[in-house]
This record gives structure tokens, C-alpha cells and sequence, in this order.
């Protein structure tokens, strides 16, 4: 071969070499294609339960405060304090409410003597009618402002309105205080709310409750039967709707406000209800979303669908979204993107443990 065709043979050479690669000179990508697990969707009956997370609260927090002012002469509660329905809780110098009660009074009693003298002359017409309506007004006048005198001297006491927990203390004592300043916060533990969140697809589920159990670790509870108190009609700003369930806060029970708790509804089932494997279901800011399959492209389309309630075996009842007979991925869910090639894992059989065979 002569020094021509070996030139030849090496232009040949390197033109089919820079063939191989695109426009841009690089090396082509081969297409990722990810293994995924996939089912097919089914029906079949619904679990008559749902499980919701919340915290417990308490069933009032009050704020307490006189309805009179004055220096505060006596404060003896401090928070975490128990204090009894009628407990005064802290009261207020009465010196000057007491001397108003004194005036007062003699100002009453001595129109009263008058009142009772002038109706039995009226009565045996001796005087006239408007002389009497004068003496009746003034008396009148001093009973009020006697009975009045002696509410503000009974509301230098401050009482509890209802046996519970000092929560919160606000003033010291000497401190002058005004009325309706308040004093005190007093929380109601006679019942006690687990108060939970639930989706506008739980929230008809949750109104047809039969019956619903109470789970606080922490506190020791498992089972512990609940009331439905209270659903709320319109939505929170996160498009969740509250629920109240209420109990009695018995002495055994160690509970308290704050506490994180779980409540198991327990309402009607619907048959042929579609489900998938829990992993199918992802969430993208407020909506729900699973992976369909498509086997004869081989690829993944994102698809939003409406959940109901947990189904059994970690099994999540879909409302709407997929057909029955359509292949949702199972595994990865958040590793794919909108139209990802995949390739389908296969199952083992009950007798190929670990697919060896």
C-alpha cells in the first residue's frame, strides 16, 4: 500500500470516528430507564376506620378580673396552683368600700323611716299624692345606691367560677389595679378536647361517626372511648376542617393540655372502594398525586387523584384519579418525572423466594 491509500484509509478512519458523535461533539447519552414496582389497581371494601393526629386542649381558658378597682391587698395563687369552684383567689383593700357601705346604709335607713311614715298618711289622704311620689323616689334612690355599695364591697373578692388550674398570673400583689384588668387564667380541666385536622374528603366520614377511641402515649391512654363534640363548617387557612372530641379528665388519667394524641373514628364502610400500597400516594404543596404506567410506551404520567380513608394492610383508599385496572408505581415515587421511561420489576413467586429462580 502506497503513502496515498494509507492517507486514505486514515481520513476514512477518522470521519467515521467523528460521526459518532452529536452536534455538539459529544459522546450520545443512552436514555435512563429506572426499575419500578408497579400494581394494578383494585377494588375492594373500605376500612370502616380512620386514624387522625392532634393535641389535647383544654375544655376553657379564662381570664379572671375584679369589677372594681383598687390596691391589691391579697394574692396568694401562683401558677400550677388547684383551686376550687368559690375559692377566693384574691381580693382587694375593702377599706373604702366598706365606708361606702356605711354612708349608704344611713342614708337608706333614714329615707326608709320616711318612706314608711308618708305611705300611712297617704293611705289615710293627709297629704298629697305628689308629696308622697317625692318621699318614694328619694328612698328608692338611697336602696339602690345601699345595694349597690354593698355588690362592690362583695367583688373586692375574687372568686373561681369553676374548679381548675391557675394557668397564668398577671399582676402582683399591692399592685392597684382597675376593673376588668385582668388577674388570673384559669383553665376548665373538668373535660378535656383532643382536637384533631381533617380533609374535606374525611370530613363526612368523620360527621357519621359511630364511635371513636382516644391514644395518648405518653400519658398511658390506649383506647380510651371519646365524644364527637364539634365539626367545624368552614375550612382552616390550610384547607383542613377542625374536629373536636371531647372526655371526662378522670383523677387516674395523667393528661394535659399540649399533649400530642391519636383518634381512631371507627364509621360506615362503602364497598369497592379503589386502593393502592400506601408508597403510590406523594404530595405536591396542597394536592395529592400517584405514577401511572403505561405499558405500551413504557412511560410514567403524573396523575392527581382524591384519597378517602386508610384501607387495610397499608392500603390507601383512592376516591377519584384512576380506574380500576390501571398500573400505579409503588416504589420511587420520588425519583420520577413526567414521562420517564421505566422498566417494570418483577414480582417473585410464592415458591421463587427472593426471585432466585
Amino acid at each position: 500500500m502506497n503513502f496515498r491509500n494509507i492517507l486514505f484509509v486514515l481520513a476514512a478512519a477518522l470521519a467515521a470516528f467523528t460521526g459518532c458523535k452529536n452536534s455538539t461533539g459529544e459522546e450520545p447519552q443512552a436514555e435512563t430507564i429506572k426499575n419500578v414496582k408497579i400494581e394494578t389497581v383494585t377494588d375492594g371494601v373500605t376500612q370502616n376506620t380512620i386514624t387522625l393526629n392532634g393535641k389535647i386542649k383544654e375544655k376553657s381558658l379564662t381570664s379572671l378580673s375584679f369589677r372594681v378597682g383598687g390596691p391589691l391587698l391579697k394574692l396568694n395563687v401562683k401558677q400550677g396552683d388547684y383551686v376550687k369552684q368559690g375559692q377566693v383567689i384574691a381580693e382587694i383593700d375593702k377599706r373604702d368600700y366598706k365606708l361606702q357601705v356605711e354612708t349608704t346604709k344611713a342614708q337608706f335607713e333614714q329615707t326608709e323611716s320616711e318612706y314608711k311614715r308618708y305611705k300611712q298618711l297617704i293611705e289615710q289622704n293627709k297629704i298629697p299624692e305628689n308629696t308622697f311620689e317625692k318621699i318614694k323616689s328619694g328612698y328608692l334612690m338611697t336602696k339602690t345606691a345601699y345595694e349597690n355599695a354593698q355588690n362592690q364591697l362583695r367583688d373586692t373578692e375574687l372568686k373561681a367560677p369553676f374548679s381548675g388550674y391557675i394557668y397564668e398570673k398577671f399582676v402582683e400583689n399591692f399592685q392597684t389595679v382597675g376593673a376588668g384588668t385582668p388577674i388570673v387564667s384559669i383553665i376548665d380541666n373538668s373535660h378535656l378536647e383532643a382536637v384533631v385536622s381533617v380533609s374535606e374528603s374525611q370530613l363526612q366520614r368523620v360527621k357519621g361517626d359511630k364511635e371513636s377511641y382516644l391514644n395518648v402515649a405518653n400519658a398511658g391512654i390506649h383506647q380510651l372511648p371519646v365524644k364527637l363534640l364539634s365539626v367545624s363548617e368552614k375550612a382552616m387557612p390550610d384547607g383542613l376542617y377542625e374536629v373536636k372530641f371531647s372526655f371526662n379528665n378522670k383523677n387516674e388519667l395523667e393528661v394535659a393540655p399540649g399533649m400530642t394524641a391519636e383518634v381512631t373514628v371507627y364509621c360506615d364502610a362503602e364497598e369497592n372502594q379503589l386502593s393502592v400500597a400506601a408508597p403510590a400516594v406523594f404530595h405536591e404543596k396542597t394536592s395529592t398525586y400517584v405514577w401511572i404506567y403505561n405499558p405500551s410506551t413504557s412511560k410514567v404520567e403524573k396523575r392527581k387523584v382524591e384519597i378517602g380513608l386508610d384501607g387495610p394492610q397499608g392500603r390507601i383508599n383512592i376516591i377519584s384519579g384512576v380506574n380500576n385496572g390501571e398500573q400505579v408505581v409503588t416504589a420511587g415515587v420520588h425519583y420520577l418525572v413526567e414521562g420517564q421511561k421505566v422498566k417494570p420489576i418483577k414480582t417473585p413467586s410464592e415458591t421463587n423466594i427472593g426471585g432466585l429462580l
